[in-house]
């Protein structure tokens, strides 16, 4: 009589179990256009948590980056051309004013030979 009443509560118990897998997958299939597996449903769970905890940027952020970076680089490549020509220009200006110290010094000394 037990044994009975503990089969019965079995194959329900089972029963139940195989309802509940059958329903999972028919939803999971519906959502995702097939049954995933468990490290892809981890993954889709997960994914912004392991970006977030790994210090990893997805692919737009990485773009924008990128494109943020392009255009500080250009900026300081402009810079970089205007303080060239300024420095193009200081160099001139030394060189006038190192001619002008060797003329001046030239007439100091024949100055002083006379």
């Amino acid at each position: 009589m037990w044994g009975i009443i503990i089969l019965i509560i079995l194959i329900f118990f089972f029963g139940i179990l195989y309802l509940r897998y059958r329903a999972r997958n028919k939803a999971l299939e519906n959502m995702y256009g097939h049954i995933p597996t468990h490290v892809e449903l981890y993954f889709t769970e997960y994914f912004d948590d392991i970006v977030d905890n790994w210090d990893l940027i997805d692919k737009k952020r990485a773009n924008e980056w990128t494109e943020g970076m392009k255009s500080r680089l250009s900026s300081v490549s402009n810079e970089i051309q205007g303080l060239k020509k300024k420095s193009a220009s200081i160099d001139k200006e030394f060189d006038t004013l190192e001619n002008r110290i060797k003329t001046m010094e030239k007439d100091a000394s024949n100055e002083e030979i006379i």
